[in-house]
């Protein structure tokens, strides 16, 4: 999941990582009144008392428009930020009254685009964003969350285009931070970076939210990793924690960046062993694997039996974290292949490049990378990580 999709969605809640049973085979219990999970309240863990009571409101008139998009946007936010799937459909369900409306109105379409998005149903997402820029051609966050949409997918073209719109709606700070995100794919990396410094050195992100002021300081260690300016990168990922110590993406982003570096304890200091979130759970577990821990061999089988609870339940999401598991952990390279290229067909950001090229290489199938390399060497993305990769793979 790109960053600037994050951080769209944080804004509809102003306003990855997956958690599921650890059970590969149904469990059928002996009696109905056996108790198979408690679950966190309302299953919201922590729901505000702000949250609980637009929920009741809501339970009291589900047609009032202007409390169920409040709910909603409350649903994603904690979502986004629990890392629970579950908030995602209940989000849907608030929306019930208008959510199959061609064209309901505006706020709708902005939270229906983002669940779509997430479940990564993209064409139904571009669709509804589309129609909110039709009706509004000066929304910012529709503009913000289609450029986010194209460049998931590759779009870099029409995610310039939108990026400009952002700029051009007066949303200054969030159209720099949208337009250097592109920037950085199609070979200016190093603008891109001179760009998101100048923003932090003149202070200019004081008056913006929290997730805001993250996103660039994430966004500038990921650059700056791209780089190959390794120290800068690190102190750019420990500040945005500063800002955020629990945000998903940057913890994961920062993880990588620490086992790349060979620093794996840093990650089991990072990431606790028994989080309930996919993603960070994946990265943990490859770093007690690397350190020879205790714990390598549970998380494994945990994380394994996650998987084939998703494929039981359809679910065709989490490709991208299944086909590192399947390289890193199960030794699976042809498996592991098999998922990235599914993902890329998807989405096309560094990191489905790296793993779809780093299963190629090894499942020894360099030439299944072929059209990956030249998509990278067509867009000029800029990456230190990728270009050893790269040079192991056929000319296309």
């Amino acid at each position: 999941m790109s960053r600037s999709f994050v951080i769209a969605v944080a804004m509809l809640s102003c306003g990855a990582a997956f958690a599921r049973p650890a059970h590969a085979a149904p469990y059928r219990p002996a009696r109905d009144s056996e108790v198979l999970e408690t679950l966190p309240r309302s299953s919201e863990r922590g729901a505000s008392p702000a949250l609980r009571a637009v929920r009741e409101l809501h339970a009291r008139d589900p047609s009032n428009l202007d409390i169920a998009v409040r709910l909603a946007q409350l649903q994603i936010g904690t979502a986004r930020r629990a890392a629970d799937p579950r908030l995602w459909g209940q989000a849907q369900a608030t929306l019930g009254v208008w959510w199959t409306q061609e064209s309901p109105p505006v706020p709708v379409l902005l939270l229906r685009a983002a669940i779509h998005q997430n479940r990564h149903e993209f064409d139904a997402a571009k669709a509804d964003l589309q129609r909110v820029t039709a009706q509004q051609p000066g929304n910012a966050q529709a503009w913000l969350d289609l450029a986010s949409l194209q460049q998931v997918t590759g779009d870099l073209a029409s995610a310039e285009h939108s990026c400009e719109r952002v700029l051009a709606s007066g949303a200054a700070i969030i159209g720099t931070l949208c337009r250097a995100s592109l920037d950085a794919m199609q070979g200016r990396g190093t603008q891109a970076y001179a760009a998101l410094e100048e923003i932090v050195a003149q202070d200019r992100l004081a008056a913006q939210p929290v997730a805001v002021r993250a996103w660039t300081l994430t966004l500038l260690a990921e650059l700056a990793e791209r780089l190959g300016r390794n120290g800068d990168a690190e102190r750019w990922y420990r500040h945005s924690l500063t800002m955020d110590p629990s945000d998903i993406y940057t913890l994961s982003a920062y993880a990588d960046f620490l086992l790349d570096r060979g620093r794996a304890a840093d990650v089991t200091a990072l990431i606790a062993a028994d989080t309930p979130i996919d993603g960070l759970l994946l990265r943990r577990v490859q770093a007690d694997h690397a350190i020879g821990a205790d714990t390598a061999r549970a998380g494994t089988t945990v994380l394994a039996a996650r998987f084939d609870a998703l494929h039981a339940r359809g679910d065709s999401v989490h490709r991208r974290e299944e086909s590192r598991f399947r390289l890193a952990l199960a030794q699976e390279p042809g498996t592991a292949l098999e998922l990235a290229l599914e993902n890329w067909a998807v989405q096309k950001e560094p990191l489905d490049a790296r793993i779809a090229l780093e299963a190629a290489l090894a499942a020894n199938r360099p030439e299944a990378a072929v059209e990956i390399a030249r998509w990278l060497r067509v867009t000029g993305l800029q990456d230190v990580r990728l270009d050893p990769l790269l040079q192991r793979v056929p000319a296309p």
